[in-house]
């Protein structure tokens, strides 16, 4: 009877413990995923490719959204808020920092979807063709964002 009653118990903490259970791949809604990179906290929404965060001030590596002034700066601002919510997951580029010292990677939400690859699917930014590991699958998302007309970049 004790034995059980222990079992019970491990059970019931077992079934309440307050660990995040892991994510996995297969889960992400996007093709660039990545659940286990690190996660930071988000502050501000500074624009549509640019955060500051628990680790500075963050510059999406994958994308150049639209400046202040721009048609689309406030759809792109806003919709990069709302991806990022509170935390987001951070891979790093082959540099990691930009001409304005702010640290470059590609941001993931927390369950591990791309970012870069949503505001560009969405066409609330463009493919970074510089360089970049994601270069060339980001830049045909964008090819085929511009087709489908989604967004107020491609209008």
């Amino acid at each position: 009877m004790r034995s059980a009653l222990i079992m019970l118990l491990f059970a019931i903490v077992a079934c309440s413990s307050k660990e995040p259970i892991p994510l996995t791949e297969e889960q992400c809604q996007t093709t660039l995923c990545c659940t286990a990179c690190k996660t930071v906290n988000v502050g501000k929404t500074i624009d549509g490719d640019t955060i500051d965060s628990s680790e500075g001030r963050i510059r999406l590596f994958g994308i150049n959204a639209p400046e202040k002034g721009d048609r689309c700066y406030r759809e792109a601002t806003s919709e990069l808020r709302k991806l990022s919510g509170n935390r987001v997951r951070v891979e790093s580029g082959p540099r990691s920092k930009d001409n304005f010292q702010r640290s470059l990677y590609y941001a993931y939400t927390e369950s591990g979807d791309s970012i870069d690859e949503l505001l560009i699917e969405r066409g609330f930014a463009e493919a970074w063709r510089r360089d970049g590991q994601h270069k060339q699958y980001l830049m045909q998302v964008q090819k085929l964002s511009q087709q489908s007309g989604l967004g107020c970049l491609w209008k």
